[in-house]
């Protein structure tokens, strides 16, 4: 009886055996070394193999499972590289990135062609020991039986019914198109998978990334400046060290040599100077030294917030409930300082042209401020379109990177044009280019209308009075009819969807980056100009008790419009109260800024006067213009080469607003010192020399000047 047990349990073992052989349809015996596949996934790898279309992407995937099933270490290193099963779905971390570089680095040599039916051979001769081109693909898995809670889910495209789509990181072979990546993925996952061509990215070693003719011409010119520069510098140098050049020096530092002047323009070491020495203070505006660097930090901490919103996540839901708190009001509706940034253009515009037209009885030559403002801005701005355009791709790597950059790219080739025109934020505003620079647009459309109002005050001052107010209403009437016929959101409400592409959501580009709907704040700015002018030329000191009222109520004006918006986060609303709550809280916070400007200006800012003139503030104050243009390009690189999801907290949140925040001046540094500083001082040279004849105010900048005053538009962007 013992030997029929034995012998009845031999045979259900080599039943079993032959069964899992059968199973594994007759895969090289040496599988048996494999320690990263299951028998079931050989099995379904193998079967998976049949619906390729592809013969280079079978024959590859072939050669990967063998080399799997032999443990060789490049094939090991793809399938480590990949994503097998997702964490932490439920708690909405739908990134599951893989290892990016690893899989990238495991590719160098192309495999030896050869048939399946030599494989054994081949891999005993150790000929497929040698790596296969693998790509990287981050693939959309739909994970069924899944559901977040109504109010998480709700709005959420990740959610659609009881199916969840998650992104996996996955490792394969370059050969196979995104149809047959899918096929693949189909049967390995046992999911239903979708992939876009471009979720799919090569090594850069094997020649996925070429120099264009573009990037070499760009490349050219940067290399020219920076080299023009040092020269400068070295020439500058020479003279400061050169007693027989003394003489020279004084006079091209006096601008008594238009040639010398310029070329010390762009020596770094006159230059830096420039940048943290304070300025006079004749007008009284020192203090807005400290509102424009302020503003623009606060800015870009909410640049920051937002496009870190939009990357991939540890704990999604931190942000989600962030926009709800009040406290925070000042990162969530950040985007308010925009608006300041345009009343302190209206109003130094006022301050500073308004004064040159008194001295010249009314003679203004618009022509030469639309010259002087146009050569002044779009230099530096084409700097950085044309970065955009050649080598902002090539620069980093992740994977998200192609999918967020190659859209900025391909926009800014369809559209630089209509940036350097200043009109991008009415034509094509569904391929903008840079998301930020619709200000500069808008600035610009404004300053166009702004000499005009400036000579109607000037030679009719009750009925130019009357048009600038009757603007201000029109301008400030303007959100509530808007918002109204379209019913739209009070203001730009960020989603998670939105942040990963501002300039994807419909209110962005329709409505929020329009000037009509900013202009308010632009005219405000011109009536604050005229009424500090008032102040300052008939030396009018304001009652203490008026000066303490309109603190007051401007603090309550200010903040109530800044951290009132979280009540939108919180519940759903009605059309009439995101109209009403559109148009209030836009002219409450213009007003509440220009009493601020007005105060500080005039001598009725008491301690924040004094704090807003500090001269810390002044070389961030002159790097506002580069700032501005720079921003995208730090918070695109950061959030787009995550490598893996990250988490959120108000420790983190600090640290990655201040590292975004410090990397955009340091950026804007350089641009500036090669740049926007040396152009600038080149376009005052020959402003001086051909200008005045053509009765246009000379303006100068703090910047550039020590006996200089704020600039009126170059530096007032956000």
């Amino acid at each position: 009886m013992k030997m029929l047990k034995y012998s009845l349990n031999l045979c259900l073992l080599l039943l079993l055996f032959s069964s899992n052989a059968v199973s594994t349809e007759n895969i090289n015996p040496e599988q048996s070394k494999a320690i990263y596949l299951t028998p079931n996934e050989v099995k379904l790898f193998r079967e998976s193999l049949d619906f390729i279309q592809d013969p280079n992407c079978q024959r590859d995937l072939n050669v990967t499972l063998w080399a799997l099933l032999n443990n060789v270490q490049w094939a090991v290193t793809m399938y480590d590289a990949s994503v097998r099963n997702a964490i932490g779905t439920g708690s909405k971390v739908f990134y599951q990135m893989g290892h990016f570089d690893q899989c990238l680095e495991a590719s160098s040599k192309p495999a030896t062609t050869t048939t399946a039916t030599s494989m054994e051979t081949s891999l005993n001769d150790g000929i497929y020991k040698e790596t296969i081109p693998v790509q990287y693909c981050l693939v959309d898995v739909r994970i069924n039986g899944i559901i977040l809670d109504s109010d998480e889910a709700e709005g959420d495209e990740q959610q659609q019914g009881e199916t969840l789509i998650s992104r996996w990181g996955e490792c394969l072979p370059a050969s196979c198109s995104s149809s047959d990546v899918a096929i693949f993925l189909h049967h390995i996952l046992q999911r239903n998978v979708t992939v876009s061509d471009k979720m799919c990215q090569l090594s850069t070693s094997n020649g996925s990334r070429t120099i264009s003719i573009g990037m070499f011409a760009y490349a050219s010119i940067v290399i020219f400046f920076a080299f023009f520069t040092i020269f400068c510098t070295g020439y500058h140098i020479y003279l400061k060290k050169s007693t027989a050049s003394q003489d020279d020096l004084k006079k091209a530092m006096n601008n008594n040599d238009i040639w010398k002047t310029a070329l010390l323009s762009f020596s770094v070491i006159e230059n830096t100077k420039k940048l943290f020495q304070p300025s006079s203070d004749k007008n009284g505006l020192n203090p807005l030294n400290g509102v424009k660097a302020l503003a623009m930090i606060l800015i870009l901490f909410g640049h920051a917030g937002i496009f870190i919103y939009g990357s991939p996540s540890y704990n999604v839901d931190f942000m989600s409930e962030n926009l709800k708190n009040p406290l925070v009001g000042f990162v969530v509706n950040s985007l308010l300082f925009v608006d300041v940034y345009l009343l302190l253009s209206g109003y130094l515009f006022f301050r500073i042209a308004f004064v040159e037209v008194e001295k010249r009885k009314g003679r203004l030559n618009p022509l030469f401020l639309y010259f002087g403002r146009y050569i002044r801005l779009t230099p530096p701005y084409m700097v950085v379109i044309g970065f955009y355009m050649t080598w902002f791709l090539n620069i980093g790597s992740g994977p998200i990177w192609q999918e967020r950059i190659e859209p900025q790219q391909e926009r800014c080739i369809s559209s630089w044009w209509l940036n350097i025109l200043y009109v991008n934020n009415y034509i094509n505003t569904d391929k903008l280019c840079m998301f930020q620079s619709w200000y500069l647009s808008a600035d610009t459309q404004l300053f166009m209308i702004a000499p005009f109002i400036l000579l109607l005050i000037y030679k009719f001052r009750r009925f130019g009075l009357t048009v600038l107010a009757g603007l201000v209403g029109l301008t400030s009437a303007i959100p509530f009819v808007v918002t109204y016929m379209k019913e739209a959101q009070p203001t730009f409400m960020v989603t998670r969807k939105e942040a990963e592409d501002v300039s994807l959501s419909e209110y962005y580009h329709d409505t929020y980056i329009k000037t009509h709907m900013r202009a308010s704040a632009y005219f405000i700015g011109l009536g604050i100009g005229y009424l500090a002018h008032l102040i300052h030329c008939k030396s009018i000191k304001l009652p203490k008790t008026l000066v303490r009222a309109m603190w007051t109520l401007g603090v309550i004006m200010g903040v109530g419009s800044m951290f009132s918006l979280s009540r939108f986060y919180t519940s759903s609303y009605t059309n009439m109260e995101s109209t009403i709550y559109a148009g209030l809280h836009k002219l409450a916070w213009n007003l509440a800024s220009g009493w601020l400007v007005l105060a500080v200006t005039t001598g009725h800012g008491g301690w924040v006067q004094r704090m807003l003139s500090s001269r810390v503030f002044v070389p961030f104050s002159r790097l506002t213009y580069c700032a501005y243009l720079c921003n995208g390009i730090v918070e695109l690189y950061n959030t787009s080469s995550q490598r893996t999801v990250e988490r959120s907290g108000y420790i983190e949140m600090t640290n990655y607003m201040l590292n975004h925040t410090l990397n955009t001046f340091a950026l804007a540094f350089i641009l500036c010192l090669i740049f926007e500083s040396p152009l600038h001082a080149v376009e005052r040279v020959l402003m001086r020399h051909f200008g005045v004849r053509g009765g246009a105010p000379q303006k100068r900048d703090s910047s550039s000047s020590n006996d200089a005053t704020p600039s009126t538009s170059e530096e007032q962007v956000a």
